[in-house]
């Protein structure tokens, strides 16, 4: 190890002083955390040879310098599953009943394995909160297992009824958080076609996080019945039927964010809709997109504006309405233009992705568990920085 990097880790192991430390302080995007895991042994020789299963492993959870007992842990992912440096979902209360840590009930650790950056996500997230859209709070960590270092992650906070508390909370006490909260699961290509009246058929789709012992009347019928309303309504009718169920200048705006951050696998996917949560609020039908998973943002600078427009039906149907074609090219144009806010001389994206590379760099170098090389990292980290610097200009470019 460097001793750049061995005296970060003495500063990342040292014991936070003054103030009682918070969730601001866990999602500070200014430092890299220290985050450490305390199993037994052969638990965790178990978790990660059975890395496609997701049993539950007891561990204590320690950062700066406060500690939580008996937390749950265990595999996570998709395609991102690893018996070598496994991601992993913290269940606070998995076994001692409505423990929370900084008003958390769980969290994820990302083990970004499929970003050679380890930029992608927490940049990503960043840019979704700045253009004011909802999106899961960041951090970059050193995750130690037993005092071991186990590589460079992501910390994640959960999309759950903390983060909708957060994200939707209203004023005077009227939290927004008790609606139905959906995780997507990718099955199969998906492109928004009416999956039919038969209510099973959106449950592999629509995983329930709130209301989960809901009957499928309750969880699905008002899926049914938006998409139905997407794929059958009249075009005379379709703003005012579909409108319903989603803020469509709105959902017009996410997906020209998404676009913008070139994000190939979301809800435009190449391989289908993928990569988000569903809220749909409390005493109503109207439901919104949570951004997810974006360690596939940032594919190519050049990466075409009207990418997967024409697949997905609700995307189609809506670029032919004036109003809303309108509503996605204002909001690819202020994307452009918030990512290329000029900070004495340097832009708003570029300088967020210096920063974390900076944070990141010795830290990422020192992971010997990474699926990468040191080199392919230091490419892909390049890519990125070019990325911000031509994508915005060709976005301009493009628009009619």
């Amino acid at each position: 190890m460097t001793i750049r990097w061995c005296l970060l880790c003495a500063l990342l192991a040292a014991p936070s002083l003054g103030h009682a430390q918070g969730f601001e302080d866990l999602f500070n995007t200014a430092a890299l955390q220290r985050i450490d895991l305390l199993l037994n042994s052969r638990d965790w020789e178990k978790l990660k040879a059975n890395f496609q299963e997701n049993e539950y492993y007891p561990a204590d959870v320690r950062w700066n310098g406060q500690t939580v007992r008996n937390a749950g842990i265990r595999s996570r992912g998709l395609g991102s599953r690893s018996g070598t440096k496994p991601g992993l979902r913290v269940d606070f209360n998995r076994y001692a009943a409505a423990q929370t840590f900084l008003g958390l009930g769980s969290m994820i650790l990302d083990n970004l394995t499929q970003d050679p950056s380890g930029l992608r996500e927490r940049v990503a997230m960043r840019f979704y909160e700045r253009m004011g859209l909802p999106a899961p709070r960041e951090a970059h960590a050193a995750l130690y297992v037993n005092n071991e270092y186990a590589g460079l992650y992501a910390v994640v906070e959960s999309v759950d009824k903390d983060l909708l508390r957060r994200v939707f909370g209203g004023a005077e006490g009227n939290i927004e958080n008790d609606g139905h909260l959906f995780e997507y699961k990718w099955r199969t290509e998906w492109f928004f076609t009416y999956p039919g009246n038969n209510l099973d058929a959106y449950a592999p789709f629509f995983d329930p996080v709130t209301h989960e012992n809901a009957s499928a009347t309750a969880l699905y019928a008002p899926l049914e019945a938006m998409f139905r309303a997407i794929n059958e309504s009249l075009d005379a009718s379709f703003v005012e039927t579909v409108s319903a169920y989603l803020d469509l200048p709105l959902f017009m705006k996410h997906v020209a964010v998404q676009n913008f951050l070139a994000q190939f696998d979301g809800i435009l996917g190449y391989a289908g809709a993928n990569n988000f949560y569903l809220y749909r609020f409390e005493n109503s039908s109207r439901s919104q997109f949570v951004a997810w998973d974006e360690d596939s943002a940032f594919r190519a600078a050049d990466f075409p504006i009207l990418e997967g427009h024409d697949r997905n039906v609700l995307m189609r149907r809506a670029m032919s309405v004036p109003g809303l074609r309108d509503a996605y090219f204002d909001a690819l144009r202020a994307a452009a233009a918030s990512a290329a806010e000029s900070l004495g001389g340097i832009t708003w994206l570029e300088q967020e992705i210096q920063q974390q590379r900076s944070i990141v760099d010795d830290a990422m170098r020192a992971d010997a568990l990474k699926p990468f090389t040191n080199e392919e990292y230091a490419a892909d980290a390049d890519r990125l920085v070019e990325f911000a610097r031509v994508r915005p200009a060709f976005v301009r470019s493009q628009i009619p």
